[in-house]
């Protein structure tokens, strides 16, 4: 994603428009937490993914985890990039908690070993550019859409995927009145309505609580479910918070 808005003169160079802050040039309205907030009305949020070592694990697991992945991935519904960011490798933090291990320890063996242990680190790193790389998942949403314009382009969609069904498209509803009814009272009970008339099929991991946190999943013994099969439920439950 671009960040830059428009504004840019290539005549004899790139040149900024006068009077024009850096924030403004860069298209950042402000920063809060893990959010970024842009002038043209966006919200993005970087998540830093810690990376697994595959080496370690059998063909099978490389297996599992290839396909949980793919999963996860391909039923995610918002849009999303995913980036790399290489840098020189900081030994430092390392070193430190080295120092302070060798502090704590009483018996010369194991002082020589961390000793040891810090000399080696320096040598492979020394006059090296050693580059690892770290992992960004970047997602956005538009944030100038409000309430109710949301709320009626939920009801449009429903509508649309309501036309060969006899569902009433509702916004508030009991939970305990949901027989042919298409709750579009947020993103959750729209997805969830999607899934009691089959016009998605969902699968989530057993360990993942997205939608299915509120079932009992104790005598589960695939690893996957077919949220579809507890979407009334969920729902239900759900709307009763």
């Amino acid at each position: 994603m671009n960040l830059c808005k428009k504004g840019i003169s290539m005549k004899e160079g790139i040149s900024i428009k006068e009077n024009k802050s850096l924030n403004e040039f860069l298209n950042i309205r402000k920063i809060e937490d893990n959010f970024l907030y842009t002038l043209d009305k966006q919200v993005i949020s970087f998540i830093r993914v810690q990376p697994i070592n595959t080496e370690l694990f059998s063909e099978e697991e490389l297996i599992q985890k290839m396909n949980s992945s793919s999963v996860e991935f391909s039923n995610e519904q918002q849009p999303y990039t995913i980036f790399i960011i290489p840098r020189k490798v900081d030994i430092a933090d390392f070193i430190k908690e080295q120092e302070d291990l060798k502090k704590k320890l009483k018996d010369e063996a194991s002082i020589r070993i961390v000793e040891k242990r810090i000399i080696a680190t320096h040598e492979m790193v020394a006059n090296k550019n050693i580059i690892e790389n770290e992992f960004y998942l970047c997602i956005w949403e538009n944030a100038s859409e409000d309430v109710e314009e949301k709320l009626e382009k939920r009801e449009m969609k429903a509508i649309a995927n309501c036309i060969n069904n006899s569902f009433e498209i509702v916004e508030n509803v009991n939970s305990k009145d949901l027989e042919n009814k298409f709750v579009i009272k947020d993103e959750t009970t729209y997805v969830l309505s999607l899934l009691i008339i089959n016009k998605i099929i969902l699968l989530e991991r057993i360990d993942s609580n997205i939608y299915t946190s509120s079932i009992d999943k104790s005598n589960m013994k695939d690893n996957y479910i077919i949220v579809n099969k507890f979407a009334k439920e969920l729902l239900k439950n759900y709307l009763e918070k």
